[in-house]
């Protein structure tokens, strides 16, 4: 290759180049403005212009400037989500409102769910903060061009991590797809489907603690945003860590929450464990006859839904059955009625329940059970 076409092709090598940067850049022309360069940009659809301070923690907002977004729809009151205090530039200390700003565009970048504060005075500053800018990844500031180059490839990366997750989900590799869900969510946030996704890996994988926190965080997504596509399965989630943890009234609450939210095409056998689960919790609340009754209304349910017409039907290796009717063998042993107590026993032995099969091996153990509740 003689110099000339080596020139040539070094010169096409590196156009090339530059033209792959500056399409995986944004650049943003920011205005100049008494010694501070400001971002035009758009917030839940309004148009605005924030202060660009990489030193601060969060996007700032004024008062003025937040009721004019509330009194326009731009903002509701389930956005503020508290109260908090910053330090001021001078050392002086002033109470702030805390608040999720469901969508801010910029250079046509979208960042969901940006923490924002309030400063409890009228005319304070419009800051651009870090809790947005991390969101953005790499970025640069070029006189009055904030040039970001890390969006792209980290949005890569992450829609990456979040396809593994979900093929290793799907396959019951949970602990991979932890892996995968944790380092997407170091990028940017998870949303609803992805959050819920971590939620049901920990669960799988007996991680009740950290399920319980993604729980938390997705419900307050939820609450903050007013999600409308909801997906109640995050409530069986939240009462299932609530019982883990013995938080019986929360597990009541959110049981109760997933049974109103249930779709039109459940079946008898979702609502009979429904009633189970419910039976569960009022046992441990020490509400008896709450418990026989939700007892009662599972085993019905699973009847009807096996189509028994025993009175009390007996299938063998059923689960639901069986957790059931030892329910109730429980509740009567506490209210000392032995008749019911040694009826409920024996069903739930027949229908394959470990426990009761246990109790069951011994005249002693039925005795002891019943009198001490172990044996």
């Amino acid at each position: 290759m003689n110099k000339n076409k080596l020139y040539i092709v070094i010169i096409i090598i590196a156009a090339l180049i530059t033209h792959l940067t500056s399409m995986a850049q944004t650049v943003i022309q920011m205005e100049y403005d008494a010694g501070v360069y400001k971002i035009p940009c758009y917030v839940n659809g309004a148009r605005m212009k924030f202060i660009l301070d990489t030193g601060a923690s969060d996007v700032c907002l004024s008062m003025e400037m937040a009721e004019y977004l509330l009194e326009n729809d731009y903002l509701s009151e389930d956005d503020f989500t508290g109260m908090g205090y910053s330090t001021l530039a001078d050392g002086s200390v002033v109470e702030h409102l805390k608040l999720i700003l469901k969508d801010i565009e910029i250079g046509g970048l979208h960042l969901k769910n940006v923490s924002a504060i309030v400063i409890a005075q009228q005319y304070a500053p419009m800051l651009m903060g870090q809790s947005a800018l991390k969101k953005l990844g790499s970025y640069t500031v070029n006189g009055n061009k904030l040039v970001i180059s890390g969006y792209s490839e980290s949005t890569g990366k992450r829609s990456q991590l979040l396809k593994t997750a979900k093929e290793s989900m799907d396959k019951g590799l949970y602990a991979v797809a932890i892996s995968s869900y944790v380092q997407a969510r170091e990028i940017l946030e998870l949303d609803y489907a992805d959050l819920e996704h971590l939620a049901w890996c920990y669960k799988y994988e007996g991680k009740y603690k950290e399920c319980f926190e993604i729980c938390k965080k997705w419900l307050s997504l939820y609450e903050r945003l007013n999600y409308q596509n909801f997906n109640s399965s995050i409530y069986e989630l939240t009462w299932r860590c609530n019982y883990y943890f013995g938080y019986y009234e929360q597990a009541l609450l959110y049981k109760q929450k997933r049974m109103l939210t249930r779709s039109s095409n459940t079946t008898l056998e979702d609502l009979a464990w429904d009633q189970e689960h419910l039976g569960d919790i009022y046992f441990y609340l020490k509400r008896y006859n709450d418990a026989i009754t939700s007892y009662n209304a599972a085993i019905t349910n699973m009847r009807n839904f096996k189509k028994e017409k025993d009175e009390f039907p007996v299938i063998k290796d059923n689960n639901l059955l069986a957790c059931s009717y030892f329910g109730l063998c429980r509740c009567y042993r506490v209210k000392s009625n032995l008749n019911d107590y040694k009826k409920f026993l024996d069903l739930a032995k027949k229908c394959g329940h470990e426990q009761a099969i246990k109790i069951s091996s011994s005249k002693d153990n039925i005795n002891r059970y019943y009198t001490r509740g172990t044996i």
